[in-house]
């Protein structure tokens, strides 16, 4: 009997984690760009104020997450404000 309930219990999380990455992470369309034209590069202000990137990095702040963007090139946008 326990394992019956066991088993429905994970099958209730299983069902449940798509819902909860999901809104953890929003569809690509509510990604924000960063606004890299307000900062004077290659310096950026050692305040901590972390960024999420769309490539799954954590970032101290948007300056440093423009710096990224600036060295590889690569078109990375803000998932959303804190740590990954």
């Amino acid at each position: 009997m326990a394992y019956l309930a066991l088993r429905l219990v994970l099958l209730l999380l299983v069902g449940q984690l798509p819902v909860v990455l999901n809104s953890q992470f929003p569809e690509t369309s509510e990604y924000r760009t960063p606004n890299c034209n307000q900062y004077k590069l290659p310096g950026c202000p050692r305040d901590l104020s972390p960024v999420c990137g769309s490539d799954m990095a954590t970032y101290p702040n948007e300056c440093t997450l423009c710096m990224k963007i600036r060295e590889d090139g690569h078109d990375i946008k803000i998932i959303r404000s804190g740590p990954c």
